[in-house]
């Protein structure tokens, strides 16, 4: 069991992003952050249910396999941000280039959301494929270390804004490829 609260804790560092990219805003609101993390849970216990019947009808030992892809995922974050984002100066979620009422437009918000529910749920099927275990422990980790993050980093958003850019998608880039690594060494 304490392997899956490892993991979780590790793999549910991105959310220290979604926090601080919701809260740097005025726009969104505490519900809003509850909302995300709601459809995060919901979508990290059906990505559990896939993760099952992948395993049921994978029969190769896939901890290499998702291993090497978590740290390939979390490399490509990095790289992307370092190589696309930075050149291009994409800070649209930073509070100085929102919009002229200093908010972040609604569909912004709800694509955040989104994403970070969808990761939530193949982070969910990598991990039960890894730990070949069909505890519920497994979404309830993922789901809940997503919404204590999430909620830690909007809280103090205001501090944290002051923050590089570039620190989430490395903090969301090493946390994947630390989870990779465990993969691969478990």
């Amino acid at each position: 069991m304490w392997i899956i609260i490892l993991s979780g804790l590790i793999v549910s560092l991105d959310a220290l992003f979604i926090g601080v990219a919701l809260g740097a805003q005025k726009k969104c609101k505490f519900w809003h952050v509850l909302a995300v993390n709601a459809l995060i849970t919901a979508l990290t216990f059906v990505g559990f249910g896939l993760g099952i019947w992948l395993g049921s009808v994978i029969y190769i030992d896939i901890d290499i396999i998702i291993g090497i892809l978590f740290i390939l995922l979390g490399l490509s974050i990095i790289i992307y941000h370092f190589g696309f984002e930075r050149r291009k100066n994409s800070t649209e979620l930073l509070p100085e280039n929102l919009s002229a009422k200093g908010r972040m437009p609604a569909k912004n918000i709800i694509v955040t959301g989104v994403l970070a529910a969808v990761e939530a749920m193949f982070i969910t099927i990598g991990m039960t494929l890894v730990l070949d275990s069909r505890s519920l422990m497994i979404p309830t980790a993922v789901a809940a270390f997503h919404l204590i993050y999430s909620l830690i980093t909007f809280a103090f958003a205001k501090q944290l804004r002051k923050l590089p850019a570039i620190v989430g998608p490395i903090v969301a880039g090493l946390a994947l490829i630390a989870y990779g690594i465990v993969a691969l060494v478990l």
